[in-house]
């Protein structure tokens, strides 16, 4: 995948699911419900381009669920040196100032902490969030859970502490030194903001930080 290709497609990703917000929305109104994606019951599959799917899932609270599927060439191992490396997410991370991981944890379980830099006149947010990972000995699929645990760190005036984050990534090793890649996220980081940059930061973020994510990879990041 080709930086440019890559930019092409982050845009394209935003401006579907844009659409797609108003759409559910729309939907929701009028009391009908998107025909699901067969392959997961209540996921709607709305965007599949350049091998990137994209699905969604309207939340009982109104908002949103985002899950990203594709493939890179890489290995189980190179996918997971990137996504534990958090300092060096502003690179790649969709809206990210500011990541490290906190003292304390091993490197099966820790805390890190994240900072997502929003436009003006909005408050930025920050996540606090626990790491659970690990990689079945069988068959080398790595999974990863982040779970918000927004008091792990005392709260200080200026960024507004995300409280609902949950996310998992599956990255699952083909045997032809490439691997697919599913990241699933729902969060709360775009509660009271404006619909075009709450959809921009709850499902398109994700989309976007999958994208960079192999071009990072293929790049030999």
């Amino acid at each position: 995948m080709s930086v440019l290709r890559g930019k092409s497609l982050a845009m394209r990703l935003l401006t579907l699911l844009l659409l797609l917000h108003f759409t559910i929305q729309a939907e929701a109104a009028r009391g009908q419900v998107p025909t699901s994606d067969p392959e997961s019951s209540g996921w709607t599959l709305e965007s599949d381009e350049d091998g990137v799917k994209i699905y969604v899932r309207a939340e009982d609270n109104g908002d949103m669920s985002v899950r990203v599927r594709t493939a890179a060439t890489a290995t189980v191992e190179q996918v997971q040196a990137v996504i534990d490396n958090a300092v060096d997410y502003p690179e790649w991370v969709h809206r990210c100032a500011e990541a490290r991981v906190l003292p304390g944890g091993t490197p099966a379980a820790y805390t890190y902490y994240s900072l997502i830099d929003l436009p003006f006149p909005f408050s930025d947010r920050e996540v606090v969030a626990a790491i659970e990972q690990r990689t079945d000995p069988v068959s080398g699929v790595y999974t990863r859970d982040i779970t918000s645990t927004p008091n792990a760190v005392p709260i200080t005036k200026g960024p507004e502490r995300v409280e609902t984050y949950e996310a998992r990534w599956i990255v699952s090793p083909q045997g032809t030194g490439r691997v697919t890649i599913e990241c699933t996220v729902r969060t709360a980081a775009g509660s009271g903001l404006p619909n075009w940059l709450r959809t921009e930061v709850m499902t398109g973020g994700p989309a976007k930080t999958v994208v960079n994510l192999v071009e990072r990879l293929e790049r030999g990041k």
